[in-house]
């Protein structure tokens, strides 16, 4: 698996605090079955200034201890980006880490209670600079809680979405489990990552939310968001992504499915 979502990097953000504290998290992660950890530090002025250079020498500096320790984990660069005007331009100056360090993808998070100011133009403004926004946990984002069409209508205009683990399994609440089960009936999660902050109230653990996962949709397409999705972020490649439904086609139509779907979900629940 390859978690593209995980925070990693010791004492630049509000994740692992120590580089030991960084290492445990990597071993819990490697258990788990990851192999491929992209770290990303919050960026956001004010709060976190953590620019490309300064993540390129965490992320080595972590990577040579796991190799010090025989710990088969790659680490590579990266950075949660909040949505702020100049993100183009600091991409392009090199000052923002996009995901793997590659050009190409760029994990964005959203003000989680305020509305954003021009998403859609972001959006686009991104896209025809080559760079794909992955938009980081929309489903604990007021903005999507309130009307999940409207994420439908970025990943139309060509964004991606990343569901975090933590929160198809219930671990932020009843409201947000169920805002993770819409995106996953509406065709709207590309990629499930852990968001890691620590190794015990928010670990680097993906496998129990994959399996969830692939019980909802299907093995196949659930090894797309865990490893297939990211490995073309990495590899920087075109991710084809399936066409997302409408609030009304997404089960509605199909009342067997939608009986089969209730069934899942209250088994998961139990």
């Amino acid at each position: 698996m390859i978690d593209i979502h995980i925070h990693v990097l010791p004492g630049i953000d509000d994740g692992v605090k120590s580089l030991d504290e960084a290492v445990a998290c990597c071993r819990i992660a490697y258990a788990d079955g990851s192999r491929i950890l992209i770290a990303t530090p919050h960026m956001k002025e004010g709060s976190y200034i953590n620019e490309l250079e300064d993540v390129r020498a965490a992320a080595r500096e972590l990577q040579e201890r796991l190799d010090a320790e025989r710990i088969g984990l790659r680490i590579l660069p990266g950075s949660e980006v909040y949505f702020a005007p100049g993100l183009v331009e600091g991409i392009r100056e090199r000052r923002i880490a996009t995901l793997a360090d590659g050009l190409r993808y760029l994990l964005l998070e959203l003000p989680f209670q305020q509305h954003p100011v021009k998403l859609e133009e972001t959006i686009f403004g991104l896209k025809v600079a080559g760079i794909t926004p992955i938009l980081a946990h929309p489903e604990r984002i007021r903005y999507f809680q309130e009307d999940m069409d409207r994420l439908e209508r970025m990943v139309r205009l060509g964004a991606l979405s990343q569901l975090t683990t933590t929160s198809l399994t219930g671990g932020f609440g009843r409201k947000v489990e169920q805002l993770s089960l819409e995106m996953v009936r509406r065709r709207l999660v590309h990629f499930l990552a852990s968001d890691a902050h620590d190794r015990r109230n928010r670990p680097p653990v993906i496998s129990a939310a994959a399996g969830r996962l692939a019980r909802l949709i299907g093995e196949e397409e659930a090894r797309k968001t865990i490893e297939s999705n990211p490995a073309a972020v990495v590899s920087g490649e075109p991710i084809d992504t399936p066409e997302p439904l409408g609030s009304e086609e997404a089960i509605a139509g199909d009342s067997m499915l939608s009986r089969l779907w209730n069934r899942l979900t209250a088994r998961d629940r139990a």
